[in-house]
């Protein structure tokens, strides 16, 4: 039997790689002298993020000439199919650009840097000034299958996770970073829940006691929110992940008021990046605080919608199609893309899912063909 004391992952944390510090020169000069940014890896462009987000599952035109019950096995590889489209590359230059930005103002090679971090928990919910804050936030928005969740944590995993740094121009340097933060929003919408989430996250990370030491008992939100920006602050957090934001539209008495408030002060005071996801339903409750904010932030909000029958809806199923698993492969073609998008109305994870299907049923059926009309 479970006593009072114990407590068990209440959420799936997205889990990333442990790496050892290796600094790197950047070239933009107001990054430069920042361990933090030096240790990230270095700043993509297009082609680099094609290479590095793309996935397309092992494919053998042989595998057509299998038997039926192996190639509907080999079908499910279509589920690990992901091709890098316009909104992604949008989305990897935000992340970039972010991380970097927000270490600026938070760089422990410079002295006063500790100080400055206690001034920064001090100042959290209070009126007094804290240190100048170079973070921003966005938020993303969409329809569920567009695959906002899947595209934000492949995005994170071109970054290590963790970061130990030993030393730093030829002097100790022992400092653990986290580069990223995601994490799911408390169904009930708790702010409660969301800390203790957060302090379990963090130490199955890092192998720390942060729960034990600052969320056992009966602690209060109020003293939980500064606790948890604290260990967001030791460990310079890049960027805090909040996905699933619609459930704030159920919590009780003003508790998305003040979760949205608490994550525009750990922009504004703590200067630790806040990317809020979710569907539609979370407009309603991004209207006020958090979206003011971000006006000036340079960022931008992302309304993340399904993809129009356009090129980028004929480049993905162009890529799409080569995985056909029947005996007798069908050409791409106007009738086929036309009749896949009307069942599916451009939304990514309905086509690969749709397509995969429909690859099924032709083998059960004996059809072993893919024609507009199975589809219907």
């Amino acid at each position: 039997m479970m006593n009072s004391n114990q407590h068990v992952p209440s959420l799936l944390v997205s889990r990333g790689r442990l790496e050892q510090a290796n600094y790197q020169d950047s070239e933009i000069p107001n990054y430069q002298g920042n361990p933090l940014i030096e240790a990230l890896p270095p700043i993509l462009n297009q082609d680099d993020t094609v290479a590095r987000l793309a996935h397309f599952p092992e494919y053998d035109e042989g595998y057509r000439s299998m038997p039926a019950h192996l190639r509907l096995h080999l079908i499910q590889n279509a589920l690990q199919f992901f091709v890098p489209l316009p909104v992604h590359f949008d989305l990897e230059q935000r992340f970039s650009r972010m991380i970097r930005v927000g270490y600026q103002a938070r760089n422990p090679a410079l002295q006063g840097f500790w100080s400055d971090v206690n001034a920064r928990v001090q100042a959290l919910g209070t009126t007094q000034s804290s240190p100048r804050s170079t973070a921003t936030g966005f938020t993303i928005v969409g329809i569920s299958g567009v695959g906002k969740t899947t595209s934000i944590e492949a995005i994170l995993s071109l970054y290590p996770q963790v970061i130990i740094h030993n030393r730093y121009c030829e002097r100790d340097f022992s400092f653990t970073q986290i580069v990223w933060l995601k994490l799911d929003c408390p169904f009930d919408g708790s702010i409660k829940g969301l800390c203790l989430n957060f302090f379990q996250a963090v130490d199955d990370l890092l192998g720390t006691r942060y729960y034990d030491n600052y969320a056992s008992g009966r602690k209060t939100v109020d003293e939980l929110l500064p606790r948890m920006a604290k260990v967001a602050s030791l460990h310079s957090i890049g960027v805090l992940v909040i996905d699933e934001i619609q459930h704030l539209s159920q919590a009780k008495s003003g508790g998305s008021s003040k979760m949205l408030n608490f994550f525009v002060q750990l922009i504004n005071t703590i200067g630790l990046p806040v990317v809020l996801v979710g569907t539609y339903k979370a407009m309603s409750v991004l209207c006020g605080e958090f979206r003011q904010t971000r006006r000036g932030t340079g960022q931008g909000d992302l309304v993340w919608d399904r993809m129009k029958k356009d090129e980028t809806w004929d480049w993905f199923l162009e890529c799409l199609w080569e995985y056909q698993y029947v005996n007798k492969p069908s050409p791409l073609d106007s009738m086929l893309s036309a009749a896949l998008y009307d069942v599916t109305q451009g939304i990514t994870d309905f086509a690969i899912k749709v397509y995969m299907l429909a690859q099924i049923r032709a083998i059960v059926d004996k059809e072993e063909i893919v024609l507009s009309r199975i589809f219907d």
